[in-house]
């Protein structure tokens, strides 16, 4: 009995050690800060995890949460109505 609560407690401290390990997420790409650089409309954190060769996963405008919050404005509409004037929300 002893030595099989040994192997089940290496086993499930194994799981949890390897289970918690972190792999890059694209080890072989390469990073799109000149891509940004050149096109303020060109998001390169997205969703997607597939590789693009002009550095550029999308185009758009995109806010991080910080952004919204230092508008003061309660509702993303409203805050949203505040970073980009050409967005207009009908309530």
């Amino acid at each position: 009995m002893s030595a099989t609560m040994r192997f089940l407690s290496a086993a499930a401290a194994g799981l949890m050690l390897f289970g918690c390990a972190a792999t890059p997420q694209n080890p072989n790409s390469k990073p799109a800060a000149s891509a940004a650089l050149k096109d303020p409309n060109c998001l390169t954190d997205t969703g997607s995890q597939i590789a693009s060769k002009s550095g550029c996963r999308g185009y758009g405008r995109s806010y991080s949460s910080d952004d919204i919050d230092r508008t003061g404005k309660t509702t993303a509409a409203d805050a949203l109505g505040l970073l980009d004037p050409s967005i207009t929300v009908h309530h």
